[in-house]
């Protein structure tokens, strides 16, 4: 790993001299306080509201803060990584780079480190302003727990969004040109942003089909609704949704929902370990996801012929 910190130092120093990385801060930014600023207004005048409201949204409200986060997160994951590889490659740096005494795995070792600390840097530095926002629009501040609740929501945010800035970087190793993985990163993004749903429901119909007539049981219902949810489950975007609601809604006591939606069903307040351990299996999922992407970097990387032109 010989090296590593030379290549954090200068990817940092990029990062923030970059007119991308002011333009995402700017979007993340603004498009959270436009949230909570919105979802204010929507609470004000109610009785009994819990201050994590502000980032779930208002009831009949579209989008949330937590929503946003999710659609804008990958973008600034695939923003910071899209090109990181095939620039360096193409311009010729890598060359000069590899021709000092830093070796292959510091490279792409302190690339990764750089954008994980960028990504941590953003979104800590939004999610704390909006917050602070929050409670001044409210006019009072948040519990204990609710605290604890939005710094672990915003340590999950941190990792999904470094989820998709592995596989950005992924793409830009396999990739020869920064066009090609920008355009392969952001079209996963898109599928699996807004069309894993119907993507889940039509390969649901086919492995746990419901039948026209008769009405279905309501096992075969039950049966339709977890496989929809399972295939869902591959896409960050889903399992990110769901740990955000088990963080920010200590009432969410279960997030399946054939059982959310279940009439009668008891309202409980769960804690804040009772919420993690909910949320535990799916941010082992998102951990999961980017050990396996930033391996497949480090592989693909390593085995790289590189050359004064790549070509």
């Amino acid at each position: 790993m010989r090296g590593s910190v030379t290549i954090f130092e200068k990817e940092m120093a990029e990062y923030f001299t970059s007119r991308r990385f002011v333009l995402v801060f700017l979007m993340l930014f603004l498009s959270g306080a436009g949230a909570v600023l919105t979802t204010a207004q929507s609470l004000s005048g109610q009785t009994n509201v819990e201050f994590l409201q502000l980032f779930t949204g208002a009831s009949g409200q579209l989008y949330s803060y937590a929503y946003f986060l999710s659609v804008l997160a990958p973008i600034l994951g695939i923003a910071l990584g899209f090109d990181s590889m095939n620039r360096e490659l193409s311009s010729g740096s890598m060359v000069r780079l590899l021709s000092n005494p830093v070796h292959r795995d510091g490279i792409i070792i302190g690339k990764l480190a750089a954008g994980i600390a960028m990504i941590s840097t953003v979104v800590g530095v939004v999610n704390a302003v909006d917050f602070g926002l929050g409670m001044v629009l409210m006019g009072w501040g948040p519990t204990t727990a609710d605290v604890l609740r939005f710094f672990y929501f915003t340590v999950v945010t941190i990792l999904y969004s470094s989820v998709w800035f592995s596989i950005a970087l992924f793409f830009s190793t396999v990739f020869r040109r920064a066009a090609t993985s920008a355009l392969v990163s952001l079209g996963l993004w898109i599928f699996m942003t807004f069309f894993i749903g119907a993507f889940s429901s039509a390969l649901a119909g086919v492995i746990s089909p419901l039948p026209s007539y008769p009405p279905p049981t309501l096992d075969q219902e039950v049966a339709y609704i977890d496989t929809a949810v399972s295939i869902a489950r591959i896409s960050p975007v889903y399992v990110y949704s769901e740990v955000s609601a088990a963080l920010l809604n200590p009432q969410l006591a279960t997030l399946s929902p054939v059982y959310v939606y279940s009439q009668g069903m008891p309202t409980v307040q769960l804690g804040i370990s009772q919420s993690l351990s909910l949320a535990l299996p799916d941010i082992s999922a998102l951990m999961a996801a980017l050990s396996v992407f930033s391996i497949l970097s480090f592989m693909a990387f390593m085995r790289m012929e590189i050359r004064a032109r790549w070509e």
